[in-house]
């Protein structure tokens, strides 16, 4: 659009240039036609110009006064087809190169635009496939420990240090699960109807530790979520974990199945504008491939609401 109309301006100053100059040149045309008829009476002009042309029309009439008689004017018309011939043929050469230029242009901006997508989409590709590869890696790792832990939890069945290394490895898992599981491209395809009342009891045991000294208050009622389980998971666990984490004394979790909503609060008061890092972020995204939504409240405690009604 930016194009088109600085090329229309273009044309509108060049076109009133063309008319100054073309009524100058023939200004001069026609005033030499009058000094020819000055000293020829007999001339009376071509096709184009005419010396003292009928009143009817179709001339453009410039009047020169006679030095010899100051009484006496002549009369020149100009044919206004002439001037008209010649602004229509300047118009279609300037429209003709100015199509060309504009296809040229969006040629060249098409080709731009699908070599940056290009790139993109293969940095996009490269950083999945790391991903992948992290992801691979660590889920080696993570099941070489759990193997460990399953002998030595054989040996020492009683011992409290296993238990608790056992228990930070599954809260790593699901530390490092929110921010793996989105470049796996199938995961939203094996959803499953999930009581979200017995996901939120399940998720909370991961925070035994950090409650202590926390009032928690738990109303909950059955509310069915359509989600991947290890999605909804990755929502509930950063999303409780963040409000347990940052609390002060009290966490508030509620399910209103008939809203379809789940309403987190802590009593952890904020001053000014700040960030809930990445973390938020990758859950909301996480939601919005269920076409769930997410909303963050810090006016005067942290509140997260999840709305789990299909939005769209």
């Amino acid at each position: 659009m930016l194009l088109v109309a600085g090329l229309s301006l273009i044309n509108l100053v060049v076109f009133a240039e063309f008319r100054r100059l073309e009524e100058e040149s023939l200004y001069r045309l026609a005033y030499q036609h009058f000094l020819n008829y000055l000293q020829n009476p007999q001339h009376r002009g071509d096709e184009d110009f005419l010396i003292n042309p009928p009143a009817e029309g179709g001339y453009k009439v410039y009047v020169f006064e006679d030095q010899g008689n100051p009484l006496r004017t002549i009369r020149v018309g100009v044919r206004e087809e002439l001037l008209k011939a010649k602004s229509d043929s300047l118009i279609k050469r300037l429209l003709i190169a100015e199509f060309f230029l504009v296809l040229a242009l969006v040629f060249l901006y098409q080709s731009l635009i699908e070599r940056y997508f290009t790139k993109v989409k293969e940095k996009e590709d490269w950083t999945r496939t790391l991903m992948l590869s992290l992801a691979h890696r660590l889920g080696n790792f993570m099941a070489t420990q759990r193997v460990l832990l399953a002998m030595l939890k054989k040996s020492y069945p009683e011992d409290q240090n296993i238990k608790k290394l056992e228990k930070s490895l599954h809260k790593l898992e699901r530390e490092l699960s929110l921010f793996i599981n989105p470049v796996r491209e199938d995961k939203a395809r094996k959803g499953e109807y999930l009581d979200l009342q017995e996901q939120v009891k399940e998720i909370l045991t991961y925070f035994e530790e950090d409650l202590k000294g926390k009032r928690l208050i738990l109303r909950l009622s059955s509310l069915y979520a359509y989600m991947n389980k290890e999605d909804l998971q990755d929502v509930l666990y950063n999303l409780v974990g963040n409000a347990i984490r940052h609390s002060s004394r009290l966490v508030h979790i509620k399910i209103c199945s008939k809203r379809a909503l789940l309403v987190i609060r802590n009593d952890r008061t904020y001053s000014g504008r700040h960030g809930m890092g990445m973390g938020v972020e990758l859950t909301r995204k996480v939601l919005e491939r269920y076409r769930f939504g997410l909303k963050i409240s810090l006016k005067k405690n942290y509140t997260a609401f999840v709305q789990f009604k299909r939005l769209g």
